[in-house]
């Protein structure tokens, strides 16, 4: 067999399977990837009030809107495999526990809004942020 065909000139039946396989695993649309890495906000905790907040993504924010701080931090979501539960907390912290089962997180995805909101986070405006 030479390149998906037999040596009578016939093509190897296992090769469109084996194409179908490789689309169907692939698959159309955005990668988990992109999806973890795509969101329609952007979430923050204030470091100095514990203050949770977030913006629409195009707003990137300066300060706390409680206290004014400019002590604040972005946050992150910490994807739990057993429960796809997302536990959100500040970057740059290493990985949870998941807070629903209490098992070890195991993917990052920037949290959406319903994810935000879910924390306990409010929306604030590009003026109650400083924002940019």
């Amino acid at each position: 067999m030479v390149h998906g065909r037999r040596k009578d000139g016939a093509v190897n039946s296992s090769l469109p399977s084996l194409c179908l396989l490789l689309a169907l695993l692939c698959g159309c649309g955005k990668s988990r990837v992109d999806q973890a890495l795509d969101s329609d906000a952007n979430g923050y905790l204030c470091r100095a009030c514990q203050a949770k907040f977030y913006t629409e993504r195009s707003v990137f924010a300066n300060n706390c809107p409680a206290c004014k701080s400019p002590n604040i931090a972005q946050v992150v979501g910490f994807v739990c495999a057993a429960d796809n539960h997302t536990t959100v907390a500040p970057r740059g912290i290493g990985f949870l526990a998941c807070e629903k089962c209490g098992k070890a997180t195991s993917a990052l995805s920037i949290p959406r809004e319903a994810d935000l909101r879910a924390w306990g986070a409010a929306k604030k405006t590009q003026h109650e942020v400083g924002g940019s």
